[in-house]
């Protein structure tokens, strides 16, 4: 039995049904209170029951955590964005969003459209909905946004020109994106 304290792995042995009740990460079997998970053994003596805290908690996302990744292609209403940061740790995960871009592609009927983003940018996101299964993306905040960008002709970083345009420094191009509050000055380059 390793009630005792240590590492356990699942289905090792915990302690006797008639000692403890099963907590967390573990299951009663044949009057054996045995391990669901990799991890240490933790005793709560008031509740008599028994229960393993995990080595490594896994990964989620959760509505209102901010993200940073790379649009891997946009259209007209949405992008798919590739995420790399949840909350500003590196993701080791294979996490990809929807962007929504309905209504910031600028005026209405008639008006010229313009792109938020453009496949390539690196973007600052937060996570307003997890429906489906798919992680629901939005920039409408002044601080989210394009945080780093290059030049559609020329593939050089752009620089920040004003609020919503940005302007290549080697071919002259200029481009509009929805631009974050710090463009240019996060260390991520795409």
């Amino acid at each position: 039995m390793k009630a005792k304290g240590g590492p356990v792995l699942p289905g090792d042995k915990l302690a006797v049904s008639e000692e403890f009740l099963p907590g967390k990460h573990t299951y009663e079997e044949s009057g054996l209170i045995r391990s669901l998970a990799v991890g240490s053994v933790q005793k709560d003596g008031d509740k008599m029951e028994i229960s393993v805290e995990p080595a490594m908690v896994r990964e989620s996302i959760k509505v209102d955590d901010w993200v940073t990744g790379q649009v891997e292609n946009a259209q007209a209403n949405s992008a798919n964005v590739k995420l790399y940061y949840v909350n500003g740790k590196p993701t080791y995960k294979d996490f990809s969003g929807m962007l929504n871009l309905r209504g910031l592609s600028g005026g209405g009927r008639g008006a010229r459209r313009t792109t938020p983003v453009k496949s390539g940018d690196i973007v600052r996101c937060r996570v307003f909905s997890l429906l489906n299964g798919i992680i629901h993306l939005t920039i409408e905040e002044p601080d989210m946004g394009v945080v780093a960008a290059l030049c559609s002709n020329c593939g050089t970083p752009l620089l920040k020109g004003n609020s919503t345009r940005v302007k290549c420094d080697e071919c002259g191009n200029v481009e509009e994106r929805k631009l974050a509050a710090d463009f240019g000055t996060a260390p991520i380059q795409p």
